[in-house]
C-alpha cells in the first residue's frame, strides 16, 4: 500500500499512513477480506493516541460480478462536485486496468455509499449473505461479547439459556477470536477464553456434539498409529468395517482420505458383495458415507487450491509483494506452500521465466518468515559443521545459543529418530544423514556449555 501523510482525524496533528483507496475485489481477495474486517487504512496518531480507520475517499470493484461502489466520507466542508473530483481519478484507475472488451455500462454508473457499513454490507450482500445472515452474524458477536463480560454462576446460567443461538458458526467464531487472543499471549485472556471453551463444550448441545466427535478423532488416530507400518488398503478396510459408529467413520476418512483411492473402494465392494445378509446394509451404509465423504474433502480441497491460487496471483503483481504476504501471513498454511510449489514447477515447465521468479521468490519469503529463529540457527550451525567452521561460528553466536534452544535442539533430535523409524528407503537413509549432522552440532554444543560452566567455577 502507498503510505502518504495526512492529518490526524482526531487532533489534525500530522502523520503517515498506508493508504490503499482502490480495491479489486475479484483480483485482489486480501484486500476485500481486510475491508470486510476493517482492517484496511487503519492509522496511529503518535500525539493523542488515536487509532482507527482514516476517512478516505475509495472505490470497491469486481468485474465478475459487475459491480463498483464509491465512498466518500461525510465532509461538510466539501461540495458534491470536490467529492466527485476526488473519486475521479480512483475510477480512471479501475477503467484503465481493463481491457478495452471489458469495460461495460455499470462502470458508467458507479453506486454512492453513504457510511462504510452500508459499503461492506453491500459486498456482503453480493457475495449472496442477505440481511438476515449478517444480522444473524451480529448477534453471534454481541453474544460473544456478554460472555466475555461475565463470571461463574452468571457466565454459566447465560450459556445455557442462549443453546439455541450457539451453532457450529458461533463455535467457528469463537475459534477465530480465540486463536487471536492466544496470539496476543494475554494470560488473564487466555484464561478467560479458556473458562468460556469449557462451559460451552458442557452445556450446549453443539458443544457435546464437537466433544464426541474430536473423541472419535483421537480414537481414529490411535487405531492407525498402532497399525504404524502394516497401515496398508487391507488392514484401513478392517478399521472400517469394525468402525462402532459413523463418527468413527469420518474421523477415518478425513485423517487417511488419499488411501480411500479407487482400488480401496473396489477392495470394499467385493467385501460387501462377500459378506453376510445380515450385515451387508450396514457396510453398504458406511462405503455410501465415506464416498460422500470423499467427495466432500476432494471439493473443499479444490476450492481451498483455487482460493490460495487466487491470492498468489494477486501478492506476486503487486507493488510490493513482502509488504502484501505480511499482511496474510496467518493465512499460510500447508495447502498455500503445496500450492505455490506446484505454480512455481508448472512456471518452470512451461519456461514462463518472469512468472518462475516471481514464484520462486515469493517461496524463499515465505521461508524466511515462516522458519523459527531457532531453527534459522540450527541451519546456520550445520551448514558451519560441513565447512569445519562450527566452533568458530559457536563462539561468534553465543549470545544467542541459550540453554532453551539446547533444549530445542534436543526435541529436535528426539522427533528426528521417531520420523527415522516411520520412514523407509531411501528417506530413511537421508534422514540418518541428517540426524548425525545434528548430533555432531548438539554433541559440540553440549562441550561448549561443560567448558563454561568449568570456567565459571574456577574463576
Amino acid at each position: 500500500m502507498p503510505k502518504i501523510q495526512t492529518s490526524c482525524p482526531n487532533c489534525q496533528q500530522p502523520i503517515v499512513a498506508e493508504i490503499q483507496q482502490v480495491i479489486d475485489g475479484g483480483r485482489n481477495p486480501q484486500q476485500k477480506e481486510l475491508i470486510l474486517s476493517g482492517g484496511l487504512n487503519l492509522a496511529q496518531c503518535q500525539a493523542c493516541g488515536f487509532q482507527g480507520q482514516l476517512p478516505v475517499p475509495m472505490v470497491y470493484h469486481d468485474a465478475e460480478k459487475e459491480i463498483l461502489f464509491t465512498f466518500s466520507p461525510p465532509d461538510i466542508g466539501k461540495t458534491m462536485e470536490e467529492k466527485e473530483g476526488a473519486l475521479a481519478p480512483l475510477l480512471k484507475k479501475i477503467i484503465d486496468k481493463l481491457e478495452p472488451e471489458k469495460r461495460k455500462g455499470y462502470l458508467f454508473q458507479p453506486k454512492d455509499m453513504l457510511t462504510m457499513n452500508s459499503l461492506i454490507k453491500s459486498i456482503l450482500l453480493e457475495d449472496g449473505v442477505t440481511e438476515e445472515m449478517i444480522e444473524s452474524q451480529q448477534e453471534k458477536v454481541n453474544l460473544l461479547d456478554s460472555l466475555f463480560a461475565q463470571e461463574g454462576k452468571e457466565l454459566t446460567e447465560t450459556i445455557k439459556n442462549n443453546n439455541d443461538r450457539i451453532d457450529r458458526e458461533f463455535f467457528a467464531l469463537f475459534a477465530e477470536i480465540a486463536q487471536r487472543i492466544i496470539s496476543s499471549q494475554d494470560e488473564k485472556a487466555i484464561e478467560k477464553i479458556q473458562a468460556i471453551q469449557e462451559i460451552l463444550m458442557i452445556e450446549t448441545d453443539v458443544g457435546k456434539e464437537i466433544m464426541a466427535e474430536t473423541q472419535e478423532i483421537q480414537a481414529a488416530s490411535k487405531s492407525l498409529e498402532d497399525l504404524g507400518k502394516n497401515l496398508t488398503r487391507s488392514s484401513l478396510l478392517e478399521l472400517v468395517i469394525n468402525a462402532p459408529t459413523n463418527e468413527r467413520v469420518r474421523a477415518l476418512t478425513s485423517l487417511v482420505r488419499p488411501a480411500m483411492d479407487y482400488e480401496f473402494f473396489q477392495m470394499f465392494t467385493e467385501r460387501i458383495e462377500k459378506s453376510a445378509e445380515e450385515i451387508r446394509s450396514n457396510l453398504v451404509e458406511k462405503r455410501n458415507l465415506m464416498l460422500k465423504l470423499t467427495q466432500e474433502i476432494d471439493q473443499q480441497m479444490y476450492e481451498r487450491t483455487n482460493a490460495a491460487k487466487e491470492i498468489i496471483n494477486s501478492i506476486i503483481e503487486e507493488e510490493s509483494p513482502e509488504e502484501a504476504l505480511i499482511k496474510i501471513i496467518d493465512q499460510i498454511d500447508q495447502l498455500f506452500v503445496q500450492t505455490l510449489s506446484a505454480e512455481l514447477e508448472l512456471a518452470i515447465k512451461e519456461k514462463q521465466t518472469e512468472r518462475k521468479d516471481k514464484l520462486g521468490n515469493l517461496l524463499q519469503k515465505i521461508q524466511e518468515l515462516t522458519t523459527p529463529p531457532e531453527l534459522k540457527i540450527i541451519d546456520q550451525l550445520l551448514s558451519a559443521a560441513d565447512k569445519g567452521e562450527l566452533e568458530n561460528l559457536l563462539e561468534e553466536m553465543k549470545e544467542q545459543i541459550s540453554p532453551q534452544f539446547v533444549d530445542y535442539m534436543t526435541s529436535i533430535i528426539s522427533n528426528f529418530e521417531e520420523q527415522i523409524n516411520a520412514a523407509d528407503g531411501d528417506n530413511q537413509e537421508e534422514m540418518k544423514e541428517t540426524l548425525i549432522r545434528l548430533k555432531t552440532v548438539y554433541n559440540a554444543l553440549i562441550r561448549r556449555s561443560m567448558k563454561i560452566k568449568i570456567d565459571e567455577n574456577k574463576n
